[in-house]
């Protein structure tokens, strides 16, 4: 009887983290959290706790199973020179599925935006956020670049999203 009631909240929370990096596993995120969600069951006080948490379980999930496959990407923990991986941005490459000038317009106008909102960030929020995603550097990597504890690394990129998307729906709502 509680499938039908909680698969929506853990399925929902599954899909919202991965449906743009990994769409194949939201269903078995989903269902993962279900499971551990039993084992918690007893530990709850009433039952208004159950989605919320199925949801917050089903995110730790995605998020930990997204870091993993990231981790995978970068080299799984190895460092490189921060110098070594600074001569190809993102934002220099071109896109081989620009199919028309237009495309690659647009392309062009997005990563000028996006270099102008990350310049509205806090320092170091924007050079930090700029070397974790789009030049790709390790948290050791950016730490030893700027200067900064490794651990202050992970709070400047949390920081600096959460601006970001008030940025972003401040502008949407104009």
């Amino acid at each position: 009887m509680a499938f039908p009631w909680l698969w929506p909240a853990a399925f929902g929370a599954a899909q919202v983290t991965l449906q743009p990096y990994l769409p194949a596993e939201v269903e078995d995120v989903a269902i993962e959290s279900l499971e551990a969600l039993v084992e918690k069951v007893r530990e709850l006080k009433s039952v208004e706790e159950l989605k919320p948490l199925v949801a917050s379980i089903a995110h730790h999930r995605a998020v930990s199973l997204l870091r993993e496959r990231f981790a995978k990407k970068r080299g799984e923990g190895r460092t490189g020179s921060p110098e070594a991986g600074q001569g190809t941005a993102v934002m220099d490459c071109p896109d081989p599925t620009a199919d028309s000038p237009l495309a690659a317009l647009e392309q062009k106008e997005v990563a000028e935006c996006l270099s102008r909102m990350l310049s509205e960030l806090k320092p170091p929020q924007g050079v930090v956020l700029r070397d974790f995603f789009l030049d790709g550097l390790s948290y050791e990597g950016i730490a030893r670049k700027h200067g900064i504890p490794i651990g202050s690394v992970g709070v400047y990129l949390k920081r600096g999203l959460e601006t970001l998307r008030r940025i972003w729906g401040r502008r949407g709502e104009s």
